[in-house]
């Protein structure tokens, strides 16, 4: 039991080592299946459920706190939530940390789209996810249209106009 937080901390260094640098990965088209479903809870024990955002459309964040390059988007992120609400939503997936951490987190920042806890990352694993953040452009119809690996400006235009496309 003593050697499963160091593992944890190793993959979470590892993955953080690669999340900055895949930081300037564009959004690039989605080529995979469709992706697992997602039905996760957030801090008050709601269940978010992707298919019940149908008719919007949703932006998929994977991410963790101490991941610097998924913290430094969470402005933008919620800045372009509120650019296009409430045509559009951000669900962002938090990997494995506590409530305790998320909640501090979600406090000292002012987030106020849906965090969702994958606590034990099967979530993650079933989307594919091996670098945080991972984000997926959802349309309307639920299917996934985009992909990009690695840190963003959410309110750029290249990435706006992607959403906007899809609205």
């Amino acid at each position: 039991m003593q050697g499963r937080p160091l593992i944890r901390w190793l993959a979470g260094a590892l993955l953080l080592l690669a999340g900055a640098s895949a930081a300037a990965q564009p959004l690039k088209p989605w080529t995979g299946g469709p992706p697992a479903p997602l039905s996760l809870r957030d801090l008050d024990g709601k269940v978010h459920d992707l298919a019940t955002y149908r008719g919007k459309v949703v932006l998929v964040n994977f991410w963790a706190t101490w991941c610097e390059p998924c913290v430094t988007e969470m402005p933008s992120l919620q800045r372009v939530r509120e650019r296009f609400a409430p045509r559009f939503e951000v669900l962002g997936v938090n990997y494995q940390e506590s409530p305790a951490r998320i909640q501090a987190f979600i406090d000292k920042s002012g987030i106020t789209f849906p965090i969702v806890r994958d606590t034990d990352g099967a979530v993650a694993k079933a989307w594919g996810v091996r670098i945080f953040p991972a984000s997926y452009l959802v349309d309307r119809a639920g299917h996934v249209k985009h992909v990009l690996i690695g840190g963003a400006d959410w309110t750029g235009p290249h990435l706006v106009s992607a959403i906007r496309a899809l609205l």
